[in-house]
């Protein structure tokens, strides 16, 4: 009951804090993108996002980039994202900049040079289906988009230091119509973008060779990520028909593309019981696991792995007959190795739920026994690999580094 009672207990915090709103500032220049707006809001109506107009003069034309200007802007709203649309000939871009992960989200669609016809809202459709997409993956924690890498300042010739940073300038991107694309501008800070694949009707840029060197990217390595999980095991071990089962508290890290994670499983003592004596068997373990994730969509991974640990056997006999001498009770360890799948679904920003499949081989084993007239008469061996289930809670910890930071997957969409 008390297990019951903490689990339910977690999915309801779970609950309040994936449904717990955050705030996302919209760029509005001109009248036309009002009228996107209003698409992206109908869209995202069912996500806990707060959509805050800011009007005012397009973030390209700060003389410290879009970039730069987006995360200042969201500094002063207190926001996790910043979206702004961007007119490109025929076209409109929206980019949807996320700044605990860097990550630069954008994509175009042809509209036409008049809203309000059929193209146009063809169009402004399909935009506001990117963006509710791009601020959906915000809230899970996984953003969209390429990460965004700041290069130092570089000096100009006279002497006068300019702050830069390398690339191009996001509007400077020449539409896939052929159109010659406008030069960069050689004032101020510029941000590379690369876009992921789109449909036919939500189309990507295509970079100018004139727009100068592109910047590094960051690898494409998870982010460092902490959890604590806590559930509940099952397992067969060839003892009893039912095997045994218990809790299971543990501990990860994601320091790369690998996960890591030490685990505790405290089982319930297990009853054996024939014409003789009556045994009270436990097992307990400690393990150490390292799996790597090979597979994953929008809130689920799959994650396959190699563990190692102890198993402790505790023993306490009880001689039902006056024939029988029970032996004292022991403690006999076992070394366990193994194979696992785990499949992690996200319930929200910072907590989680995983379920795991292992074979475990058990090395040193006890096989229980009575001593009659010398001869050793076996009981039971228990089986040399046994399967195990579990289903667990997992809570991410997070020591947020900016006002923006929050838990994310540490897998890339």
């Amino acid at each position: 009951m008390s297990f019951a009672a903490a689990v339910l207990l977690v999915a309801l915090s779970s609950s309040s804090v994936a449904a717990e709103p955050w705030t996302a500032v919209v760029r509005v220049v001109s009248d036309e993108d009002t009228a996107l707006l209003v698409r992206v809001r109908g869209q995202s109506s069912d996500l806990p996002v707060r959509l805050v107009v800011s009007s005012g003069a397009p973030l390209g034309a700060s003389r410290e980039g879009p970039w730069l200007a987006a995360e200042r802007l969201a500094g002063r709203h207190q926001a996790r994202a910043v979206l702004w649309f961007v007119r490109e000939g025929s076209d409109v871009r929206v980019q949807v900049a996320e700044f605990d992960s860097r990550r630069l989200f954008s994509r175009a669609a042809r509209m036409g040079p008049s809203p309000g016809s059929l193209e146009w809202s063809t169009g402004a459709e399909a935009l506001a289906l990117a963006a509710r997409s791009a601020l959906r993956a915000v809230e899970a924690g996984a953003p969209l988009g390429d990460v965004v890498e700041l290069a130092p300042p570089r000096h100009a010739p006279n002497g006068e230091g300019t702050d830069t940073v390398a690339g191009h300038r996001i509007e400077d991107a020449a539409s896939s119509d052929g159109t010659t694309p406008r030069t960069p501008s050689t004032k101020g800070a510029d941000v590379a973008l690369a876009e992921e694949g789109g449909s036919a009707s939500v189309r990507e840029g295509v970079t100018s060779p004139r727009e100068g060197p592109r910047p590094a990217l960051a690898e494409a390595h998870p982010a460092r990520q902490t959890w604590l999980t806590l559930g509940g095991h099952a397992a067969l071990d060839g003892y009893t028909r039912t095997g045994h089962q218990g809790v299971v508290v543990g501990v990860g890290l994601q320091p790369g593309r690998w996960r890591l994670r030490a685990q505790v499983l405290a089982s319930v003592p297990a009853r054996l019981r024939d014409a003789r004596t009556e045994l009270t068997l436990g097992q307990h373990a400690a393990s150490v696991w390292a799996g790597l994730p090979w597979a994953a969509a929008e809130r689920l991974d799959v994650e396959a792995g190699l563990g190692a640990g102890v198993v402790v056997f505790t023993r306490r006999t009880q001689a039902l007959t006056e024939e029988v001498q029970a032996a004292p009770p022991g403690t006999m360890l076992a070394l366990l190795l193994g194979p696992e799948l785990r499949a992690r679904w996200w319930m929200g920003a910072r907590v989680g739920l995983e379920a795991s499949m292992a074979a475990e081989l058990l090395l040193g084993r006890p096989e229980l026994r009575y001593a009659i007239d010398g001869n050793f008469v076996s009981r039971g061996a228990g089986w040399a690999v046994r399967p195990r289930l579990g289903l667990a809670m997992v809570v991410f910890l997070c020591a947020p580094m900016t006002r923006w930071a929050r838990c994310r997957p540490p897998w890339r969409q």
